[in-house]
């Protein structure tokens, strides 16, 4: 159908016989009037409507293209309903006139400019051109619509520049330029093998990283020059940690940063006022996560087997990628190490085949950098199977064989570890010493799996109840008494990683640089021995046989020489397991005598008394009386075994509750000892 011609005296009048002249075109660098800019819509211009665009004249608004648009006659609906309005546009010449069927013809492309987000009403997406003062959007607007807005109106920058700048400087106002170098250079030797990465230049990585080595590195320097710096480095740490927790875009060398102060505290702070290290670490967890971090492993399993060939680029940044992912995995082995013993299971995920992205399995190999991959998956190894059986559960007594056959399969990985440790700390060429505490370590998971396997046991059979009098020998798979077995086993794996610690601690002159997590786990081994040996005497008044009141006192030395000041970790420790030693001996000094039936174990219901465990067939009153155990009875199971048992089962019937101890550190603390 033909559009009618405007200035037609109706719809029967011929069509005219001279054709109208077009109008003149628009310049490109105009190319929408100022309303269809606003509303963001096409901008059509009908070349019947001389006046304007088409949706102005079909709106009934001003349009501003009749500033600079050519005369031409206004359509008679457009007049007729807008009467009222002010007149738009003034014609400035005559325009050839078009034929009866008229054309439409398209706007031109508008050139894509830098947007100021101030002025921004919507959001903007993320393939449009940022201007270089902009804030740039490193989100995914498909998968993470939601963040993306957040991220974009943040509308600051999301850089650290400015930060790392501020602290270069106030460290150079703390310490001197040679300072700065041999505490740098103090930790790349002495403490970075303990987070098994890959060597650096000393003076790598950004400011807050260097704040960080610096701090941790100041407990090698002389008592006076320690005092001096460490307290306003220690104030400068903690003001950026929050500034770095809540960046959005951290960088790698800031979550290494975290994660050195999460494995050592600072030393010779003096009162400054204390922090959870697995707050910190958790920090650096949900820093590596928005970096997808995690993802690095998965993209290194799928290329793995992929050859590069004569690519260049895409070998460096597979290696970029692979360094990338043995962070991840230190970050993930540190989280496990300071939540070991604690009550709390790491925050990030883990998975069994995150070890199989670094060529770890030769154990044999030689070279610093491969002895580091080694230990960061065997370790990585150690702590997921130590992890996946603390997540056991016994919640009643009908699943003993279910239990004890996860158990048992947790045992048999803990085996399968321990035969490429034992070797390896033996023949490793390159820091013998982080190989050791591994070991080391490895001994202290499977203690700590078994005290849990000992109180999942007790909770089982007591229901909330006090549990009965030889309540141990019920437990028996296989013919085998668990709780005792168990608690055989604890024992001597408690005498056997402190007296490993004293032989290799006495010759080693690095101690003090040993991640704190390590001194911990440490005493409570020997927190675990000094409650065995109370709870034997208060039992049935028998000493533990052996030499163990000397390796707590050998332990309790060594861990002196290891700290640099009276505020360092391994100080403390020595300290506490000195007060615990002293406790047991003034127990010990005290004749022992059986303690009355009613405050003996009860039954199941709490109805009737139970024989005490002194009148109890297994063990020797000869025995009792001469302070000693007979080897025969521990070889059997049938000594003290049960006695490690009922501490489990019956602390509140032997004062080792959680009453006990909340009493015993409150009197430490009114001593001044600690």
């Amino acid at each position: 159908m033909k559009r009618v011609s405007p200035n037609d005296s109706g719809a029967n009048s011929p069509a005219p016989s001279n054709p109208r002249r077009l109008p003149q075109k628009r310049s490109k660098s105009n190319p929408a009037c100022a309303a269809c800019k606003r509303s963001k819509t096409r901008c059509e211009v009908l070349e019947t409507e001389a006046g304007g665009c088409h949706r102005c004249a079909v709106l009934q608004i001003a349009c501003s293209f009749g500033a600079d648009a050519p005369a031409q006659d206004v359509p008679s609906r457009a007049a007729s309903a807008s009467s009222a309005s002010p007149p738009t546009f003034a014609p400035m010449n005559t325009a050839p006139q078009l034929p009866t069927g008229t054309s439409v013809r398209r706007r031109p492309e508008p050139m894509i400019l830098g947007p100021n987000i101030e002025s921004l009403s919507h959001p903007v997406p993320p393939n449009v051109a940022w201007g270089s003062s902009a804030h740039v959007s490193q989100v995914d607007w498909l998968e993470t619509p939601v963040y993306a807005i957040r991220d974009m109106t943040r509308g600051g920058p999301a850089t650290e520049d400015g930060a790392m700048g501020h602290i270069d400087g106030v460290v150079r106002d703390i310490l001197a330029p040679r300072q700065i170098d041999w505490l740098l250079q103090s930790f790349e030797e002495k403490f970075s093998p303990w987070l098994n990465l890959p060597c650096h230049d000393a003076h790598s990585g950004n400011a807050f990283l260097r704040l960080a080595k610096c701090l941790v590195a100041s407990r090698l320097l002389d008592p006076a020059s320690r005092a001096s710096v460490v307290p306003r480095l220690r104030e400068l740490a903690e003001n950026m940690v929050g500034k770095i927790s809540f960046s959005p875009v951290p960088s790698t060398d800031s979550i290494l940063a975290m994660i050195v102060l999460a494995v050592w505290k600072t030393v010779g702070a003096g009162s400054a006022a204390a922090y959870d290290e697995r707050l910190v670490i958790a920090a650096a967890v949900s820093m590596a996560v928005n970096l997808h971090l995690n993802d690095a492993v998965a993209y290194l399993l799928r290329v793995k087997d992929a050859d590069p060939g004569d690519d260049a680029a895409a070998a460096a940044q597979n290696e970029d990628v692979r360094d990338k992912a043995r962070l991840w995995l230190c970050l993930t082995n540190v989280e496990s190490m300071l939540c070991m013993g604690t009550g709390r299971l790491p925050l990030s995920p883990r998975t069994g085949s995150d070890f199989d992205v670094i060529e770890w399995m030769q154990v044999s190999s030689t070279t610093l950098e491969s002895g580091r991959d080694v230990r960061l998956a065997l370790s990585g190894k150690m702590y997921a199977t130590a992890e996946s059986g603390f997540r056991l559960r016994f919640a009643k007594p009908a699943d003993l064989d279910v239990f004890y056959l996860k158990t048992a399969d947790i045992c048999n990985e803990f085996d399968s570890l321990g035969g490429l440790l034992t070797p390896l700390s033996a023949v490793t060429q390159h820091e013998p010493l982080q190989v050791f505490v591994l070991h080391m370590e490895w001994r202290m998971c499977k203690l700590f799996f078994l005290h849990h396997c000992l109180s999942q046991t007790s909770k089982a059979y007591s229901q909330g109840k006090p549990l009965p009098s030889g309540w141990y020998r019920k437990i028996v798979h296989n013919g085998i008494s668990l709780p005792e077995t168990w608690g055989k086993q604890t024992l001597l794996l408690a005498q056997d990683i402190l007296a490993s610690a004293i032989s290799r601690f006495e010759q080693s002159t690095e101690l003090s640089t040993t991640p704190d997590s390590v001194f911990a786990m440490i005493c409570s081994t020997a927190a675990y021995l000094v409650r065995i040996k109370i709870g034997a005497y208060i039992a049935v008044g028998i000493r533990i046989p052996g030499a163990s009141d000397m390796l707590l006192q050998r332990t309790q030395e060594v861990l002196t020489s290891a700290a640099c000041a009276p505020d360092h970790i391994p100080a403390q420790c020595a300290q506490f397991i000195a007060t615990l030693v002293a406790s047991y001996e003034a127990q010990v000094s005290v004749p022992w005598q059986p303690q009355p039936l009613d405050e003996m174990h009860m039954d199941a219901n709490g109805l009737r008394p139970l024989p005490s465990p002194s009148s109890s067939r297994d063990f020797d009153h000869g025995s009792r009386n001469s302070g000693i155990i007979r080897d025969n009875q521990l070889e059997g199971g049938m000594g003290f075994g049960p006695v490690v048992g009922s501490l489990h089962a019956d602390g509140p019937d032997l004062i080792l509750d959680s009453g006990f101890w909340a009493s015993f550190m409150s009197d430490l603390t009114a001593d001044g000892q600690m």
